[in-house]
């Protein structure tokens, strides 16, 4: 895995210092997420990665520090349209009531999309078929792990983020599923300008298919840095 500075950052974060819960350990991190790439976030089980996530996604609080969203302080934007702007999607997704297409469409059920039209119906399931899911009407609670992990995907793809962060995306998948989701994040991250990806997984293959990739090594002291 290598790092390229061609592109500049989408989102960068410096010196940030991020707190669980009261009396929790503290992780301290700084990183770059490349236009059109990868941040890898890097570390053992228990050093911090998904609370990093969560607190990119000011879903944990944040002690100390700077995040900025295309040169922008996070600081400017309110809480609900950071969310929209900087997804996380968590390792295990949250499944809804309905069909698999109406759990893609959830978000434009929320007060802060009431103003965007939401995808066509046409463009969400040719989505769907790229990913193998081949039921759009299929009972959402009778999906396989495998098969949520992908809805919940299109679902966070088809909410119109700038940033994506992603908590293990191929953790149930098997070899040529996971091939094709990370083939799918791929397109996506360099469909249009502004975006990119910041992305926790145990298998080392998956950073390398994106470029331009910067990671971050997460250790069990807390503390992160830029390798």
């Amino acid at each position: 895995m290598t790092s390229d500075s061609a592109c500049g950052p989408v989102l960068r974060f410096d010196r940030l210092v991020c707190e669980p819960a009261r009396g929790l350990r503290r992780i301290v991190a700084s990183g770059t997420v490349p236009e059109g790439g990868a941040l890898v976030l890097r570390g053992p089980s228990g050093a911090g990665k998904s609370t990093l996530l969560r607190a990119l996604a000011r879903l944990v609080p944040i002690v100390s520090g700077r995040v900025w969203l295309a040169g922008r302080d996070m600081g400017e934007f309110s809480p609900p349209l950071w969310r929209r702007l900087v997804h996380y999607l968590a390792q295990r997704p949250v499944v809804f009531d309905g069909s698999a297409l109406d759990n893609v469409l959830v978000p434009y059920r929320l007060r802060i999309f009431k103003d965007l039209p939401p995808p066509g119906r046409d463009r969400v399931v040719e989505a769907m078929t790229r990913l193998g899911l081949s039921d759009p009407a299929q009972d959402a609670r009778t999906l396989s792990g495998g098969e949520l992990a992908r809805v919940a995907l299109l679902r966070a793809v088809f909410a119109g983020p700038s940033v994506l962060l992603l908590d293990e995306p191929t953790a149930a998948l098997d070899a040529d599923t996971r091939r094709t989701v990370l083939q799918f994040l791929g397109t996506w991250v360099k469909a249009r300008p502004g975006r990119g990806l910041v992305l926790v997984s145990h298998v080392e293959e998956d950073g390398g298919a994106f470029s331009p990739v910067t990671a971050v090594d997460l250790h069990h002291n807390g503390t992160g840095a830029a390798p």
